[in-house]
């Protein structure tokens, strides 16, 4: 009982929903979308308490935060992978961890540092949430994911998975995929909904 495999080992790490998540597609998107780009020198990426500069001859960038007791702007260098898409066409654009050099999707700004998961010992939601929970993580895995749809919070950010309706096809993805996965993502949305209601009326019979 406890041992290793049954969960609880997990709950000594933090969750990563309780840190703010940096994501390289969507900043490789906000270049993508700056049609003044060739023109500029330096881009501002906004964070929660700094930046990211890109340097946009060299195609590097850094990390710009504020450190409160130094009173004082710190830069750390953040390196940078472009990997060519499935289709031939598209770029994919990664980070690389500032402490460990691991190649990820994510950074997450811990404590005024952005590092990788691994590096902040943090657990994916999905090793210690259930139920809706995991139903809105499998929804966001197929939007983020499998359909691409990764500027989705830009577009509706206060709008919850469960109640996303128009996600576009892929440009490279075959009409009868995108139709399965959408039917899998509707699928999802409605258990989300009887769950939802179930759970509320629960509730509503203890008084």
């Amino acid at each position: 009982m406890g041992g290793y495999g049954s969960g609880g080992h997990n709950r000594t790490h933090r969750q990563l929903e309780n840190f703010h998540r940096i994501d390289s597609f969507s900043f490789y998107d906000y270049l993508a979308g700056d049609k003044y780009l060739w023109c500029k020198t330096t881009v501002k990426y906004p964070l929660i308490g700094g930046d990211i500069i890109y340097y946009v001859q060299s195609k590097t960038a850094s990390i710009k935060t504020f450190s409160s007791k130094a009173g004082e702007y710190r830069y750390m260098d953040l390196p940078l992978s472009r990997v060519p898409g499935i289709d031939g066409k598209s770029v994919r654009m990664y980070f690389h961890c500032p402490y460990c050099g691991r190649r990820v999707r994510y950074l997450y700004n811990y404590y005024k540092h952005c590092v990788c998961r691994k590096c902040a010992k943090l657990n994916y939601a999905s090793q210690q949430k259930s139920g809706t929970d995991e139903m809105r993580l499998k929804m966001e895995r197929i939007v983020e994911k499998k359909l691409g749809y990764t500027w989705w919070r830009r577009e509706h950010p206060d709008l919850p998975i469960q109640y996303l309706w128009h996600i576009p096809k892929p440009r490279y993805m075959r009409w009868e995929k995108y139709e399965r996965l959408m039917k899998e993502f509707r699928q999802l949305q409605d258990d989300h909904e009887r769950a939802f209601l179930k759970g509320a009326s629960w509730i509503l019979s203890r008084f």
